[in-house]
């Protein structure tokens, strides 16, 4: 029933019948080796990039989205590509359009407020929620808005694109008014809300055809994605941060109760629970085959088998990891830390390849294709860091 036995894989069909390597969505671009068009890569928010990470890594830009107050804390969304071109918002209100190759400013958009999740791309749209309540949409080629959507509180979940069978496709996003919108991706127009009993503050993962958000009120809600009706309600127990990630019909979540938890999306059983120390999770987990990989507030990256929950390694950052990992090709995944840097961590048994110093906590997903390594930090800037021309040796 879990597909679990004998070690999981994605296949040659994932999380909602998405080819592998390839996220089929109408009029949307692909998750592919040049492009990272959604929140963790996928609409499953997998986290998974299916690119080597060729190290070593070098800074080729930056960006100063805006100057860093002290206190500030994650300033820089975490960024979407696609096309050459880049897409990221910060806490000053401002969105960005950058060049992928050189990091020159294509085109700036403002809101009222903070931009805290990362934006989802259509065809002709790029779409991102604001702290001042609105879901704005801009012309990907010139920054005009096209249309917004006002919800009843702050926004600062990450926006997902997904498009049921026959029909155009949507837009997921969550608000502070404690409701989830499906709206028309290329009108704004509601095409359903799910009412939920906190804040929201994770994007929406969708896989097998439901909808899965969680929030402040302990629980991931489970939906039809296309319909908005409710499916089933998984009391978690403890606040949920950030976003799950869906994988061969079973939902994975980290949360504030100190543990990661795998849940059956077809009943809601728990599969397995993790967790050692009273820390909390903030970190979305990122999934591939046999691993879960999540960072912890106990300044660690934990490798977890994911059929068992047991765990297989940890690596000791410096200090906690809000940052949520990516997977590169099953090899390496690459994440930020507060303790101001980035690493690429082997999964093989949880050593360090490769890290740089940026100085500044690391709070934002890193966005991954195989030219490129793109994250922001809590200094206001954006950092591009570009990979090596030729793969190295297997780590």
């Amino acid at each position: 029933m879990l597909g679990l036995s004998g070690g999981p894989g994605i296949g040659a069909e994932g999380a909602g019948g998405e080819a592998a390597g390839k996220v089929e969505v109408a009029g949307v671009p692909e998750t592919d080796a040049e492009n990272w068009p959604r929140s963790r890569g996928d609409a499953a928010m997998r986290g998974e990039a299916k690119v080597p990470l060729r190290l070593p890594l070098e800074l080729a830009w930056s960006f100063e989205t805006m100057k860093a107050p002290r206190g500030g804390e994650m300033l820089v969304g975490s960024a979407v590509i696609d096309s050459g071109r880049v897409y990221v918002g910060c806490k000053e209100g401002k969105f960005f359009c950058l060049d992928l190759e050189t990091g020159k400013k294509v085109w700036e958009a403002k809101g009222l407020s903070a931009f805290d999740g990362a934006a989802g791309l259509t065809k002709d749209l790029v779409i991102a929620g604001n702290q001042d309540g609105f879901i704005y949409a801009w012309d990907r080629a010139t920054g005009k808005e096209r249309w917004k959507f006002e919800t009843e509180s702050e926004v600062h979940a990450a926006a997902n694109i997904w498009t049921p069978p026959g029909q155009s496709a949507r837009v997921y996003v969550g608000s502070y008014d404690y409701s989830v919108y499906c709206l028309d991706a290329a009108t704004g127009e509601k095409k359903w809300a799910a009412e939920t009993g906190y804040y929201i503050n994770g994007g929406s993962a969708i896989g097998d055809g439901k909808v899965v958000f969680g929030g402040c009120d302990s629980v991931l809600h489970v939906h039809d994605a296309a319909t908005g009706e409710a499916v089933r309600e998984i009391e978690v127990g403890s606040y949920i941060g950030n976003n799950a990630a869906i994988s061969d019909g079973v939902v994975y979540v980290s949360h504030y109760g100190n543990r990661v938890d795998a849940y059956s999306l077809e009943d809601g059983m728990k599969v397995w629970e993790y967790g050692k120390r009273d820390f909390e999770y903030y970190a979305a987990p990122a999934i591939h085959e046999n691993m879960v990989v999540v960072g912890g507030r106990d300044k660690r990256l934990h490798g977890i088998n994911r059929t068992t929950g047991e765990g297989l390694w940890e690596f000791r950052a410096r200090d906690r990891i809000d940052s949520s990992a990516v997977i590169c090709a099953g090899e390496l995944a690459v994440v930020g830390a507060d303790d101001g840097y980035l690493y690429a961590i082997r999964l093989k048994d949880g050593t360090e390849a490769w890290s740089y110093e940026i100085g500044a906590p690391v709070k934002a997903s890193p966005a991954v294709t195989a030219g490129w390594v793109i994250v922001g930090a809590d200094d206001g800037v954006l950092y591009a860091f570009r990979q090596a021309a030729a793969a190295v040796e297997a780590p």
